[in-house]
């Protein structure tokens, strides 16, 4: 395997809460990008968790 050295920088976080909904026991999620750099990571995990 070959090795190479990376430089970082971190660009934001992507934030799930979740929730359960008492009345039908389903759980609701809260998906929060603190930048605009990661909202499409932030769009693929909230559709991932729409077919949950």
């Amino acid at each position: 395997m070959k090795e190479t050295n990376l430089e970082l920088e971190k660009c934001g976080t992507v934030t799930v809460s979740v929730y359960k909904d008492t009345s039908s026991n389903r759980p609701i999620f809260e998906i929060n990008s603190d930048s605009e750099e990661v909202l499409p990571v932030s769009y693929v995990i909230e559709d991932t968790l729409y077919l949950y």
